[in-house]
């Protein structure tokens, strides 16, 4: 069973997900009351079209601009006039929106009309209707749930989307579930009856500390505690998370950075060269238009076995730590990976199957595209906050 461990890292909260003694997932949290606008739904007011890149700068409290990409507007909340039919967006509009993702180097932050609120055991959306059930439920639990939530709710939820997740399933008390749900129903309901009445650059609704969104979105059975050296941390967790086990850790003799090797670990995850149990390693190159990973054989001995059994080995196991390495440092958008070319269709396939399974475990949707003519494989990562690196820079 993993263990959370939080740290101060300078002025901010270093949060790492351990499991066998090694980070799975590495993030870089301002402490709580920290000014974060990520999650926060405001009525912003349109600034500028930008018709060539289907955009739109929108003006969100203190003075702050952010871009919203108009594909994504399928569904609009506008507060001063009626949207007539196949009708668009126009400067002086005032909108409702959730900031989606943060700014990362010369990019504003992005907004979305997709209004959502996370919480640990359900996520609650704005447009649509009905619930539904995360995909890593068991059939079992998914009845389960089904019939409680028709037991309590006989209409369903019929005026927005439930999406009920997978840490759900092991309540043997539903009571979080539905307190959860109401809440959201709440939020939802008052931002309906009060939008179009509002004044601009309104908040309707404030995000959690990111800290505890961050917990959250781990599934319950991925850690068995928390532990922090900060007690204004371990006060919020203890108010904030009930049925988690939440400890202070105080040694004065050895700090918690030493005792969980957080500098070696923080110094990987911030290198370029990463080393694979067989000797072999990644090189891993962020630029400014991708990530490029590189497998190299380095060490490994294949040790009389076929060179093509011993490269699909070093390959299965960069496999492995290429899909962590992208959760740990939070990479995002396109991203290649050169594998140890191998003359077997079938080996590639293994590969690719392997690949796609690491993937899948990663919280933030991350697509296997495929494999090129040239055996560089293209995967994409979806982009919600900045690299662990970018905290780092000088």
């Amino acid at each position: 069973m993993g263990k959370i461990i939080i740290v101060r890292q300078k002025d901010r909260l270093l949060f790492c997900l351990f499991d066998e003694n090694r980070p799975q997932l590495m993030r870089m949290t301002s402490f709580p009351g920290g000014e974060e606008i990520l999650g926060n739904i405001y009525l912003a007011r349109v600034k500028d079209m930008a018709a060539g890149i289907r955009g739109a700068f929108l003006s969100i409290p203190e003075n702050q601009t952010v871009y919203l990409p108009l594909a994504r507007c399928r569904e609009l909340l506008i507060a001063n006039r009626e949207l007539p039919e196949n009708g668009s967006l126009r400067p002086e509009d005032e909108i409702v929106i959730q900031i989606a993702g943060e700014a990362q180097k010369s990019k504003q932050p992005f907004a979305s009309t997709r209004l959502t609120l996370v919480g640990q055991y359900c996520i609650c959306s704005y447009f649509g209707c009905g619930f539904h059930f995360s995909v890593k439920l068991t059939a079992p639990q998914k009845k389960a749930l089904n019939q409680a939530i028709h037991a309590r709710y006989p209409h369903g939820f019929e005026r927005y989307s439930f999406t009920i997740r997978t840490n759900a399933g092991s309540l043997e008390d539903l009571s979080p579930l539905f307190e959860e749900a109401e809440a959201f129903l709440h939020i939802f309901d008052q931002l309906t009856e009060t939008y179009q009445h509002r004044t601009c650059h309104t908040c309707f609704y404030q995000k959690e500390p990111e800290l505890l969104g961050l917990i959250k979105d781990i599934p319950l059975d991925a850690y068995d505690e928390i532990v922090t050296d900060e007690e204004e941390v371990f006060s919020l967790l203890c108010a904030s998370l009930k049925d988690t086990k939440v400890r202070l850790y105080q040694d004065g003799l050895l700090p918690l950075r030493k005792l969980y090797s957080i500098e070696t670990h923080l110094q990987e995850a911030l290198g370029k060269k990463v080393w694979l149990p067989c000797g072999g390693y990644l090189v891993i190159e962020p630029t400014e238009a991708m990530v490029v990973i590189d497998v190299n054989s380095g060490k490994a001995q294949c040790r009389g076995k076929k060179n093509q059994d011993f490269y699909l080995k070093i390959n299965l196991e960069a496999a492995k730590e290429t899909a962590r390495q992208l959760r740990l440092r939070n990479y995002s958008g396109m991203i290649l990976v050169d594998f140890i070319n191998m003359d077997s269709k079938e080996d590639n396939q293994k590969l690719l199957t392997a690949l796609d399974g690491y993937l899948r475990k990663d919280r933030i949707r991350t697509d296997l595209v495929d494999m090129t003519a040239l055996g560089i494989v293209e995967i994409t990562r979806k982009r919600v906050s900045r690299p662990l690196s970018e905290f780092f820079l000088k």
